[in-house]
């Protein structure tokens, strides 16, 4: 009877230390996980605010930001990873005139396939370009950036201020814009010669899923009539179709 009171409160004891032990390490994680939740911002203090007013649907605001956060970030290989290579069917190893698959196709054999990259300028001709290119097309643009600068429009800090459709999808497409640009805009240059310019970033419709993958991207200068169109109003350019401004910088 004796031993077996005495294995009783062994019995006990290690329970009575268990219990303590594991209350001890519970607490501990709860106050890990209190440091933990405190050192996480809130979303308001993150860099890039959500988009409020996607006008041409989730797919293309999806993409937008994911482009934003990674030019942001300074991370142009990420903004790659969003695009999608175009086959382009060589007509010959060199140009035969202006524009065509080049220099994507220079020393290509005729009808041979490459894949690439469609980059364009405004009120120039395309290009079609290697990935390698491509990326370095993105980068000039953001190493061109002149963040202290300050214009009408605001900052040269280079933000999202307009989406753009040059064609309404058909109703059996996921999106309600079959060509979407995502206008990005900053000021480059330095001194005398900094000017506000615009990256933007084309993504053709599919047939499934909620991303779009980006399938040229262009550059170029903002004529002074456009800007408010641009940057204020929204309405229509000849290049760049129907224009929504979700940054209305001008108001600010």
């Amino acid at each position: 009877m004796g031993r077996a009171a005495l294995w009783l409160g062994v019995a006990l004891l290690l329970a009575l230390v268990g219990a303590a032990v594991s209350y001890t390490q519970k607490d501990r994680f709860r106050r890990d996980d209190d440091v933990a939740g405190s050192s996480t911002p809130p979303l308001s203090e993150t860099p890039v605010l959500a988009i409020q007013d996607c006008p041409w649907g989730e797919a293309g605001c999806i993409l937008a930001q994911g482009i934003e956060r990674a030019l942001q970030a300074g991370r142009v290989d990420a903004v790659v990873d969003l695009a999608a290579p175009t086959l382009h069917v060589c007509p010959g190893p060199r140009p035969q005139g202006s524009g065509g698959p080049f220099p994507l196709c220079n020393g290509a054999a005729p009808s041979e396939g490459r894949f690439g990259y469609n980059v364009g300028r405004r009120y120039s001709e395309g290009a079609a370009v290697t990935e390698n290119e491509f990326r370095a097309r993105i980068q000039r643009f953001v190493d061109s950036v002149h963040v202290r600068a300050q214009d009408e429009v605001g900052k040269g800090d280079l933000r999202l201020f307009a989406f753009t459709c040059t064609q309404r999808a058909a109703p059996a497409q996921n999106v309600s814009c079959a060509r979407l640009g995502i206008v990005f805009s900053a000021v480059v240059g330095e001194g005398s010669d900094a000017h506000r310019e615009v990256l933007i970033f084309w993504a053709v419709a599919g047939y499934a899923g909620k991303t779009l993958p980006i399938t040229e991207v262009w550059d170029g200068i903002v004529l002074a009539e456009e800007r408010p169109i641009l940057f204020q109003t929204g309405g229509h350019l000849p290049d760049l179709g129907e224009v929504d401004v979700i940054d209305d910088a001008l108001a600010r």
